[in-house]
Parts: structure tokens; C-alpha cells; sequence
């Protein structure tokens, strides 16, 4: 898949990826959209994985280096910046030293060092690593729970979303669309044998290094230990646990880092202010609700709950910046269309047996690379915490914008809003 403007780059992904899938998620395509306003990506799904074909014989460093190829021959590139994550990181050493005249830069995020460089990895840790076996011992209980709704991914190799019920259903399902349990069992086999001793110290490519300190998957030390092997290359750490970065709340300063790296220049923010009717809608008693359910089919719950918003914002003309983990923020062009979805949204989840409350405001915002933010936007938040279960509340602007309309509304009193200054007067939707 290729898109955005700038010098090539190829990106090899990490071993669970989907190159369709991913653009549905917020998390996913904000990292994308900001990638292609700078660079023109090409990425692919590795062999057995995703969109491509599975694999007759688990592949081994030489086929990973041909698929490089392949990807670069079918886009026509001589050369191009490469760029890889996790053991997408050693895919792209391996390819760069062996087609060194075929790469201009070369980025690796939270990937391994050499297997024969465990005495040094120990003394640059900051703490104790895990051995060989319990780090078996934890992809085996992937392995063992894949795609299901308990599946350990989320809380040991994203850990700042373990807590988004709605990312956690999704990513589930990204799971089950990446491999087969057998075939990722297949792949993660065929990855443990990815050997890179002796790589780095042959790469005379300008390298970019950076790693997440909190890594729970792969320790920062691995990072630090390929700084004193490549010759040359630049080293950054990162705050954070995320060993998927693009996760991570502070994703945006990775990114710019390799960005900066790749095109030499600084990359600049673009933060517009337009006008828009904000949304918050979030689910009553959420977690009482999946304690009675269970686990299976709250997550079965909270995909159609997904779906369903997702499908009423596009028919109201919104836009559905992200999900907020058991509710969703979207704007619109106006306050109707915004109205109408809290309204259809409400009606779509009384039919699956779940109520929500949602708040309503409209102003200008600071639209920032796929999210949003300002007063705005922080007004209707706390509108939507202000609201009685099933309700849908609106500022009195909303409701003074509606005059004339189709929509009625009561007065609900005025209301202090946590960190909002004064009293503001709020109307519920009847």
C-alpha cells in the first residue's frame, strides 16, 4: 500500500498487522495521515501476514530480504529510505546491509539487538530482564488466546490502551484478520529464528535509533546496545510502555522524530480553527454491564457498538475523530446533524439492550493532525458528564443555534462544570 507526498520510504511493519484494517482505527491512521503529509510511504503485510499470501516454508533471512525487493521493484524505486518496528527493525538492518546501495536512511523503533549480546544488554538494562523462557513463555500465552477477548496483547504490548474496552474489541478482531492461530504459531516461529549477529556493526547507512523506555516486549537496553553497534547512528529515548508506538499518548514526538530524520528538515505542526457541533457520547454503567455479560460478549457488544456509531456519523456528514473507549467524539458541520446522530445512536444501542448519555456543543476548534481539541471541545465533555443517563444535553448556544427547528428542548438548570469557569446553562433534548 503506498500513499502521501515526500521521499520514499518503506516501512516494514511489525508481526501483527492488517495494511486494510489498520486505517479503520483513529490510533492507526492519525500516525498514517501524519506520515504522508511528509514522506511517500510504502508498506506491505510480511508474507503469511494479512493481505498477503500465506507461506509454504516458514522464510528465512533471505526471504525477508526479498521481500524488500520485491516491494521496492514493484513501486519502481532504486533507492528509498527504509524504516522498520520491532523485527520489522531487523527486516530493515538485514536489507540494508545487504543492499546498502539500494537505501538512503534507515530508521529502527523498539527492535532487538544481536542474540550474541546478552552479556551487554544485562549491564545496560535498568533492571532484570526476562529470561529466554518466560519471554517464550508470554507469546505462548498469545499465541494460546489469540484473537479472543482476553487476548494478552493489548495489556503487555500497547499497555496505555489496556483499559479501552473498544480498542482492545477492535484489536482483537485485527488479530484474528492478521493469521489463523496456527499461522501466527507459523510466523512467530519462523521470526524468533531472525538472526542478526553481526548486522549492525556492517551498517554504514545513516541510522535514526529510537526505543521506548517502558518496553515491556523488548527493553530499552536492546536500543542502547544497537547505538554502540552502528556505527555513527543517532539514539533517542522516548517515554512510555508501548512497544507499538504509534499507541502511545505522546506518539506524535516519535513520529516527528523520524520524520525529521528522513527529510532533514523539521516538521511542523498544522493546527486549523473551524467551526463545529462537537459530540461526546459515552455508555451508562459500562463496567456493571460487562461484569454481568462477561468478557465474550461485552466485546461483541462494545464491536457493534462501534459500528453503529461509525455508520451514523457518515450519514450525518461527521466526522468520528475517535473512540473514547465505551463512547465516541465526532464532529459536524452544524448542530442538527449532531442532534440527529446522539439521537440515532441512542436508538441503535436500546435496541442492543445498552443506554448512553451524550453532550453537545458547537464552537470553534483546533483541528491538529486527525484530533481535536479547545475549549470546545473540552466544553462538550463536560456537558456529556453533566447529563442523567439516557439523555442527551446541549449548551444553550446548541439549543439557541436550533431555534425554529424540529428539535424541542427543556431547560435544565445551570450547571458548574469541573474545570470549566462559571456557571453554564444547559438544555436536555426531549
Amino acid at each position: 500500500m503506498t500513499w502521501g507526498e515526500g521521499p520514499s520510504t518503506v516501512i516494514s511493519p511489525p508481526i501483527i498487522s492488517n495494511i486494510e484494517m489498520a486505517w479503520e482505527n483513529e490510533h492507526y491512521r492519525r500516525v498514517f495521515e501524519r506520515m504522508g503529509k511528509h514522506i511517500r510511504v510504502i508498506t506491505f503485510d510480511k508474507r503469511g501476514i494479512g493481505m498477503s499470501d500465506p507461506f509454504d516454508e516458514p522464510p528465512n533471512n533471505e526471504h525477508r530480504i526479498m521481500d524488500f525487493l520485491a516491494v521496492m521493484d514493484a513501486e519502481g524505486l532504486e533507492r528509498a529510505h527504509i524504516s522498520g518496528l520491532s523485527e520489522g527493525g531487523a527486516m530493515a538492518q538485514l536489507f540494508a546491509v545487504a543492499h546498502r546501495e539500494r537505501v538512503d536512511r534507515l530508521v529502527v523503533s523498539n527492535t532487538w539487538s544481536p542474540s550474541d549480546c546478552r552479556d551487554r544488554l544485562r549491564e545496560l538494562a535498568d533492571g532484570p530482564l526476562p529470561t529466554y523462557a518466560e519471554f517464550l513463555a508470554r507469546w505462548n500465552d498469545v499465541i494460546e488466546h489469540w484473537g479472543q477477548s482476553d487476548s494478552p496483547v493489548v495489556p503487555w504490548i500497547m499497555p496505555s490502551r489496556q483499559d479501552d474496552g473498544s480498542y482492545r474489541a477492535w484489536h482483537a478482531r485485527l488479530e484474528r484478520q492478521t493469521a489463523t492461530q496456527a499461522g501466527f504459531r507459523r510466523q512467530f516461529e519462523s521470526l524468533v529464528a531472525l538472526d542478526t549477529r553481526g548486522i549492525p556493526q556492517q551498517l554504514d547507512t545513516p541510522t535514526l535509533i529510537t526505543h521506548t523506555i517502558g518496553d515491556q516486549v523488548l527493553d530499552v537496553a536492546h536500543g542502547r546496545v544497537l547505538a554502540e553497534l552502528i556505527a555513527g547512528s543517532k539514539y533517542i529515548e522516548f517515554e512510555g510502555n508501548d512497544h507499538f508506538y504509534w499507541i502511545s499518548p505522546n506518539w506524535r514526538e516519535i513520529v516527528d522524530s523520524h520524520l525529521e530524520f528522513l527529510t532533514g528538515s523539521p516538521t511542523v505542526s498544522e493546527v486549523q480553527r473551524s467551526f463545529a457541533a462537537v459530540l461526546f457520547t459515552d455508555l451508562v454503567d459500562s463496567t456493571a454491564v460487562a461484569g454481568k455479560v462477561g468478557d465474550r460478549i461485552w466485546a461483541e457488544l462494545l464491536d457493534q457498538h462501534d459500528h453503529l456509531a461509525e455508520r451514523v456519523v457518515t450519514e450525518q456528514g461527521g466526522k468520528l475523530i475517535k473512540s473514547t473507549g465505551d463512547g465516541v467524539l465526532a464532529t459536524f458541520s452544524g448542530p442538527s446533524p449532531a442532534v440527529r446522530a446522539a439521537v440515532a445512536i441512542r436508538s441503535g444501542l436500546s435496541d442492543l439492550g445498552l443506554r448512553m448519555r451524550a453532550g453537545i456543543h458547537a464552537g470553534e476548534v483546533e483541528d491538529r493532525d486527525g484530533d481535536i481539541s479547545g475549549f470546545a471541545v473540552n466544553l462538550a465533555a463536560r456537558v456529556e458528564g453533566a447529563a442523567p443517563d439516557g439523555d442527551v444535553y446541549v449548551t444553550s448556544t446548541v439549543r439557541d443555534l436550533l431555534l425554529g427547528g424540529s428539535f424541542d428542548f427543556e431547560d435544565a438548570g445551570s450547571h458548574d462544570l469541573k474545570g470549566i469557569d462559571g456557571s453554564w446553562h444547559l438544555c436536555r433534548l426531549v
